[in-house]
């Protein structure tokens, strides 16, 4: 397996040259995030048709050209799975790198499965057993030795392989432009940015809890997220979900109160315990027309449920038809919501819209029929 590897500056310099003129680029990072609140970046993996490098950004200082190059739109870049991938470069850029084709959505509209993982889209398409050996290794550890290095090649040398075979069976399907979408939602900031005032939302644990408490709540999951950014941090390390709920539920008055609630970080100082004090206060102070509330679930009629099955119906044979997963056009809930006025469904935005949202509207309205002929279930 070729690869070359990039460790100093002038080295990097050499890569982003040689790959400048690629019509796409695929891409991998290896990282580790068990102990830091963001993602700690231990290798990026890029390969066209004929180059791989596998960067060391530890070692490198200053990533500007690695950026510019991947920052290149007349560059596709093409990522397996990219979320996470992506919120690194968001993080360390704060903006992300366009147009993407992400492989394991684009797997999804080939038949291939809904979210299948990337050993079994490359034996699937290249007939290849991946090696999986190294998935638990360190990234951040060096030197890392040849068999790792050729492990994290492989990621991006096989996906430089799938790629052109994808965006071939797209045409044959005629399917190139379904997916523009769902990648255009991808790289769309507001998917990576984290806003403190809603994570309380996170904790389902609180799911029950009556509204004034939920503004407790509130308050302390923003301290506590402003906490584990600035210490970078896990959040559950500054103060765990079944704290802050017991926070809220008790609603301690004085440091030695809160001292008392079971399973509190010890670690915290009393300023900083005053200050969970300050958001119980806060939380408290709330008018109630602030008070956060979680969306309520509609609870579907018998009428609604029957409907819904039917529907069910229509979106497993249009994605017989076109082998398709079913999960991926659109879920129950999706359904129910639709059911329920949603005019902004997916299944009436894009591709979706005409494999089956169109067919939907149609069947609601009379203008389609579902009915069973010779043991076979017949729309028109």
């Amino acid at each position: 397996m070729n690869y070359i590897t990039v460790s100093n500056q002038q080295q990097l310099q050499d890569c982003c040259d040689a790959l400048a003129g690629s019509p796409f680029l695929a891409v991998d990072t290896e990282f580790l995030r068990e102990k830091t609140y963001y993602s700690k970046l231990a290798l990026i993996q890029v390969a066209n048709e004929s180059l791989t490098y596998i960067i060391d950004p530890i070692a490198i200082d200053n990533l500007d050209s690695f950026f510019e190059l991947i920052n290149n739109p007349a560059i596709t870049k093409v990522l397996h799975s990219a979320s996470q991938d992506y919120e690194i470069f968001y993080n360390l850029q704060g903006k992300l790198p366009k147009p993407i084709f992400d492989t394991q959505i684009a797997a999804s509209l080939l038949g291939y499965g809904e979210q299948i993982g990337y050993a079994n889209l490359v034996k699937n398409i290249l007939d290849i057993e991946v090696d999986k050996s190294q998935t638990r290794t360190d990234w951040t550890r060096r030197p890392l030795n040849q068999k790792q290095l050729s492990y994290a090649a492989s990621d991006v040398i096989f996906l430089a392989q799938i790629y052109p075979v994808m965006q071939d069976k797209l045409k044959q399907l005629d399917r190139t432009e379904w997916l523009a979408d769902d990648f255009e939602q991808l790289t769309d900031n507001s998917r990576y940015q984290v806003n403190p005032r809603l994570m309380w939302k996170k904790i389902r644990s609180a799911s029950r809890l009556p509204a004034n408490k939920l503004s407790i709540v509130q308050e302390l999951a923003a301290w506590r997220e402003a906490q584990a950014i600035k210490r970078n941090i896990p959040r559950k390390r500054v103060m765990s979900d079944d704290v802050i709920v017991d926070i809220a539920n008790q609603q301690p008055e004085t440091v030695v109160a809160l001292k008392e609630i079971r399973q509190i970080n010890p670690r915290l100082s009393d300023n900083e315990l005053q200050e969970l004090l300050n958001c119980v206060h806060s939380g408290l102070s709330k008018p109630e027309d602030e008070w956060p509330r979680f969306a309520r679930k509609h609870k579907p009629s018998t009428e609604e449920s029957a409907i819904v099955d039917i529907l069910s119906a229509i979106v497993q044979l249009k994605a017989a038809k076109n082998n398709i997963s079913p999960a991926f056009i659109c879920s129950k809930k999706d359904l129910i919501k639709l059911i329920g006025g949603d005019t902004e469904s997916l299944l009436y935005q894009g591709w979706r819209k005409i494999l089956v949202g169109d067919s939907i509207k149609r069947f609601l309205s009379g203008d389609l029929r579902l009915y069973i002929h010779d043991n076979k279930a017949i729309l028109d």
